[in-house]
């Protein structure tokens, strides 16, 4: 796994066309996933994609590559008047985040089974950001 030409697996070029993409986005966009979000979160369906998702990047044994987001993904929604922590706890993970943040991460752990989810698990992680860059606008 320390082919550096994929970083995220077989869906590294989405992931990366994804994050250059969300880096664009702007605070209305951020908003409306948010709020995107906030609407699907809670339901059955999405806590059973939420599962099919835990369950396909165990088995096809991607969880380091799932640390290997965090870090790009932390630049992008860390708010600029964050506090810098050397070694953030589980109380302050999130303190300085923009709220877009777990959406992003949502969306990123389903671009990274995107070959091994189905459409409607992928739908429902992916969902919230479907308006501001489309799913089908990421290479396959």
């Amino acid at each position: 796994m320390s082919d550096r030409t994929q970083p995220y697996g077989p869906n590294t070029a989405a992931i990366r066309a994804f994050l250059v993409r969300f880096a664009g986005l702007g605070a209305h966009d951020r908003a409306a996933v948010v709020a995107q979000y906030a609407a699907r979160v809670h339901g059955r369906v999405y806590h059973a994609a939420e599962s099919a998702l835990a369950t396909a990047i165990e088995r096809s044994g991607r969880e380091p590559l799932q640390q290997a987001l965090s870090g790009p993904l932390l630049q992008l929604v860390r708010r600029a008047d964050a506090p810098q922590t050397t070694e953030p706890t589980e109380e302050t993970a999130l303190d300085g985040l923009d709220p877009v943040a777990e959406p992003a991460l949502a969306a990123l752990l389903a671009l990274l089974v995107r070959d091994l989810l189905d459409d409607a698990h992928m739908e429902q992680l992916y969902g919230a950001f479907s308006s501001v860059i489309g799913l089908s606008d990421l290479p396959r």
